[in-house]
Formats: C-alpha cells, structure tokens, sequence
C-alpha cells in the first residue's frame, strides 16, 4: 500500500512535466535511458512508465531503440525505492505516516504530504515483514520449505518470476527478499534468485499493455521480456561471481540486497542500450510488419493537456486517413483497369481505415468542452466522410467482382469509359485532399466549381451506356446493371470530394477561431 501510495502522489506531483521531457529526450538510446531512469526514481512506479512507453510505442513518438531504452530504465529508476528501505530506518515509519498525513491536509502540498506518508507506510510494512519472518523462520514447516528450495536457485527465480507476475512489482518481490534475509529465514546467496526471477517478470505489464498494439510496440515489449529472460538465466549460471560481487560491495544484509537489485538493472540497462541495434534487427526478422499494418501516429495523449495542440494533431491523423483513402482509390483505378486483381488487399485497407477513423473519434470525443464544438464536429464530420468515401471505394471493385462472379463482362468501350471516370474522381480527389492538408482556400473554389461539370461528365456516360444498350450489343445488356451501379457509386464519391473540401474549409476558418478563442483566454 506504500508503495502504491507513494508513486502515484510522485506521479501526480511530477508526472506531467517528465512526461513532456520524457517524448523530447529520445533522440539517442543513451539520453532515453537517462531520461527512463529519472523519471522512474521520481515517480517511483516503472510500470506506469512502461504504460507510457507504450503509448509512445504507438503513436510512433519513439522509434524501438528509444522504446526499450525507456523500458529498461524505467525498471532501474524504480530500484531507488528499494536503495531507501536498506537504510532501515524504522524507528521513523510512524513518523513520517503522521507527517505526511498532516502535509496532505494543506491541498497545495496534498501530493507531497500523501508521498511521504506512503513512504512511511513502505518502511512500517517492511518492519511487520521482518517480524513476521523472524518468528516464522524456527518453525519447523517452514524450515523444511527452505531445504527444499535451497538446493535449486533455479525454483527460487521461478517463485520470484510467479509473485512478481502476480504483483505486478519487482520492488515487491525485492522488498519480500529483503525480508527474508533480514529475519535470518534466507541467505544473501538464496534470496539473489528470487530478485532476479522478480525483475524479470517486471517486463510483463509491457507485454499486456502491448497486446493488440501495433507491431512497432509489441516487438519492445517481448524483444524487453526475451532480453531480460537471457539475463536471468545468465546470473543464474554465474550465480557464484554474482553473490561475491555483492559481498565485495557491502554494507551489510540490507545494503547487499538492494545493490543486487540495482546491479542486474544496471547490467540490463547498459547491455540492452549497447546491443540495440542488433536486437531491433532480431525482432524485425522474427516479428515482420504486418502487411500495411496502420496504427494512430499523431494522437498523443500528452497532448490532450493543451486542447490545441491536441486538435492539430488529430487534423494531422485525419489528413493521413485520406492519405490511405487516396491509395486505396488509386488501387481501384488499377484493378478497373486490368479487370482484376488482388482485391482482399482492398478490404483490409478498408479495415484500417475504420480503425483509424474510430481513434480520431474517440480522441475527438476527448477534447469537448475544451475546444470549440463547431471545430471538432466538422472534424468529426471530415473523418466520418473519408470513411464513407472508402465504403464507396470498396463497393466499386466489388460491383466488378460480383459482375465478374457471374461469367459476365463489360464491353471494351464500357470499361474504357468506366475507367476514365475512375482516373478523373481520382485526380479530383487527389487535389481535394491536397487542400485538406494545406488549407488552399483558392484549390476549394476551384474543385466546387469543378463539381457541375463532372455531373455533367458521368451524366453522359450514363447516356453513352444506354445508347450501347439501344444497339443491342450483348455485353453491355448483360452488365447493365453494374455498368449504370458503378458510374452513380463514381458520383457519390465525387460530390463526397466536395463535401470533404468545404469542411476542410470549415475546419480551418474554426481552427482559427479556436486558436483565437484559447489566446483570447490565455
């Protein structure tokens, strides 16, 4: 209960500000580590760190190397709470409970006051521990418990690696360690196990977060499980060396436990910082990139603390959508034009593409009331329509599928013509989403103006179609149907270009007033 007491009031005091220092220093593996590391020894909790590196993981903020710097020291900054305990300072555990109680009471130091009476509480509980251990250690049951795991090191990790899992916490099972050697139940040499099985398992909260997430983050989290594991399994092997490394260090019982937490940390941390390079390389070949894989790049949740900053970003995610709407447009021009192709492709795209439009809804949802509401509902409105335009897309190759499923073709001029409507809702939609992304109001005039004319353009191939019919030519009465479906889905997609550039013009004319608006407040 200290424990957690105490990192989440370190958390809330200072998480905010690191937070922000944390996504500007990783531009090297080795200022990533620093940077991991001091903000774990502040906020003293590495799995919320870990958490954060996630989310960084997936709004591609951080690179792998970067990320599993950040990992990794994130569990070496957490060992300074266990580098407190070893002072043993009991006698002032109720003590410093009362302080921090009656700091607490003072609302602008409530989250100092809440920190130190955690801490407190982490040393009081590590007194009953000890007491409890001491009373414990001659009982006769519990004495043959010891023989049976001391002859296997090996167990003892396993144990630690299961409490640690369990608790989510290598400090918990460090602190459990420090117990048992301070009661006398264990020795040094039998309780360096349990920490190294404890500090393993601290990885694990990487791997549920990521679960789900994009491959870029789930390649950190096991690529941290596996490298940890390696290490583990090392110490354990030079176990020896390991236990009069610690001796040599000193300081007594306390001190040595602690210092063999911190030391494995610290070995992992500068080894993984070394060999990241060929780490990324090992878990790029053995977790390649999921075919087209797309995930939120721009939608931090550091950024939702400044609303504005917050919708620029997700104006950003909205412009890349219409990036894949774009692509997945271009590929149906292809399919049109060859008369076939690889047309599930299309149907994942679609996929991602909904994915996508969900999280900048989500995100969108997030920032009401912190920014103006006619802003984020033509935003809303601006995802909402690239998703519809992707529907359109789609059910264009499958009007050709299901034409095609059915032994029937259309004529040579018919798909020339088909296909030339295609390239030109292509080319407009191109220019219209070259205005969303740079907000030419000049480029918007134009492809509104633009619209009577291409009513005009598919209105005659419908004329054209309905002439080859009249002349009784036998392909295009058997793909009528799909014929004329396909030229009215082409219109949909190009009034639905127009819709997209006026709220593009919507939503910079409200980005302004919303910039305004914050200055205005500010």
């Amino acid at each position: 209960m200290g424990l957690r007491q105490a990192s989440m009031a370190l958390e809330r005091l200072g998480g905010s500000s690191f937070r922000r220092m944390l996504a500007q220093a990783t531009k090297r593996p080795w200022q990533a580590l620093g940077a991991g590391t001091l903000f774990a020894a502040v906020i003293q909790s590495g799995t919320a760190l870990i958490v954060t590196v996630i989310s960084l993981l997936e709004a591609k903020v951080v690179g792998f190397a970067a990320g599993l710097a950040l990992s990794v020291g994130a569990i070496l900054g957490a060992t300074a709470a266990l580098q407190l305990v070893a002072f043993r300072i009991f006698d002032l555990a109720l003590p410093l409970v009362a302080l921090g109680y009656f700091v607490s009471l003072w609302r602008p130091a409530r989250n100092l006051g809440l920190a130190v009476s955690g801490v407190g509480l982490l040393f009081f509980g590590l007194e009953l521990l000890v007491r409890a251990f001491s009373g414990m250690s001659s009982a006769p049951l519990f004495t043959l418990v010891v023989k049976m795991v001391a002859g296997s090191p090996w167990l003892l990790a396993l144990i630690g690696f299961g409490f640690a899992a369990l608790v989510q916490s290598a400090n918990a099972t460090a602190v459990l360690a420090l117990g048992l050697v301070l009661s006398g139940a264990l020795s040094l040499g039998l309780s360096l196990p349990l920490i190294i099985g404890g500090n393993v398992a601290a990885t694990l909260p990487a791997v549920w977060a990521s679960a789900g997430a994009s491959t870029g983050a789930r390649r950190v989290a096991l690529g941290h499980l596996a490298f940890k594991a390696l290490l583990g399994i090392l110490f354990l092997l030079l176990l020896g060396p390991y236990i009069a490394l610690v001796h040599a260090i000193g300081g007594g019982a306390a001190r040595e436990v602690a210092d063999a937490h911190t030391l494995f940390n610290l070995v992992a941390a500068l080894f993984a910082v070394v060999l990241v390079r060929p780490m990324e390389q090992l878990m790029v070949r053995w977790m390649p990139e999921r075919g087209g894989e797309i995930t939120p790049r721009y939608l931090s949740e550091e950024a939702l603390a400044s609303p504005g900053l917050a919708f620029s970003l997700a104006l950003r995610e909205v412009v890349r959508i219409s990036d894949q709407v774009l692509q997945m447009m271009s590929s149906c021009v292809r399919i049109l034009s060859q008369g076939g192709g690889h047309v599930e492709a299309l149907q994942i795209w679609e996929e991602k593409i909904d994915r996508l439009t969900h999280a900048v809804v989500l995100y969108l949802a997030r920032l009401q009331g912190n920014y103006p509401e006619s802003s984020t509902m033509s935003l809303l409105m601006l995802a909402g329509e690239l998703e519809h335009l992707a529907d359109q897309v789609r059910r264009l190759v499958k009007q050709q599928g299901h034409l095609q499923s059915k032994g029937l073709e259309f004529s040579l001029e018919g798909r020339a013509q088909l296909v030339d409507a295609a390239t030109r809702v292509f080319n407009r939609m191109g220019r219209g989403f070259a205005a969303l992304a740079t907000g030419n109001e000049a480029l918007v005039k134009q492809l509104l103006e633009e619209r009577e004319a291409s009513e005009i353009y598919l209105q005659r191939l419908r004329q054209a179609h309905l002439g080859r019919l009249e002349s009784g030519l036998p392909q295009s009465r058997a793909s009528s149907a799909a014929h004329l479906d396909m030229l009215m889905t082409l219109d949909v997609l190009d009034a639905g270009i127009s819709r997209v550039v006026e709220l593009a013009l919507a939503v910079q004319v409200g980005r302004g007033a919303g910039g305004e608006a914050q200055v205005t407040r500010g």
